[in-house]
């Protein structure tokens, strides 16, 4: 597989998991499982934080223009969630960038679990708040669903940067290699 393939292959999960996220708020509103209450869509937006930070590792900054995307096309479904969700979306996620981009140098399980340790709180304080109104189990109950759905993106993490550094070998062997074929 690609290095290409793989970062558009990150693009379209975060595209996809936010509009899931969105479209379950907009469906099923705010749910209660096991004594926990939080917005349906909490169970998507949980992974969306990790897979953010994939598309930042594959896409650099360029993952602002990913996130502007999510914003516009959450428009389109509905304006009270698309408020909540850009309002909220911005604080978590300029957050989240922020401190991944600051922990360039560690693991990239340190930076997804930093990160979203940062990002997550901020993200179900905005959104329920603004979506919902003031309510603190609610808000509560967000924050843990998303914790827990952005640790699903855990088992990943060891496969994709084993498969991040083989691609980018690959690749600058092949530059290396037509470099060397164009030099000759």
């Amino acid at each position: 597989m690609s290095f290409n393939n793989v970062k558009w292959i990150t693009a379209f999960l975060y595209i996809v998991s936010i509009l899931l996220g969105n479209l379950f708020v907009i469906w099923f509103g705010i749910i209660h499982v096991f004594g926990i209450s939080f917005p349906a869509g909490a169970i998507w937006i949980g992974l969306t934080f990790s897979v953010r930070d994939f598309v930042q590792r594959f896409w650099g900054h360029m993952v602002w223009y990913f996130m502007l995307l999510c914003a516009v096309l959450t428009v389109a479904l509905s304006w009270q969630v698309a408020v909540a969700s850009a309002i909220a979306f911005l604080g978590s996620e300029s957050v989240d960038w922020l401190v991944f981009t600051l922990m360039k140098n560690r693991s990239m399980k340190a930076r997804l679990a930093v990160s979203n340790t940062f990002s997550c709180p901020i993200d179900s304080l905005l959104f329920v708040t603004i979506a919902f109104g003031w309510n603190i189990p609610v808000i509560l109950g967000q924050a843990l669903v998303k914790y827990l759905c952005g640790y699903l993106a855990w088992p990943t993490i060891d496969v994709s940067e084993r498969l991040y550094q083989k691609i980018q070998s690959n690749e600058i062997g092949d530059l290396k290699k037509a470099a060397a074929d164009t030099a000759v």
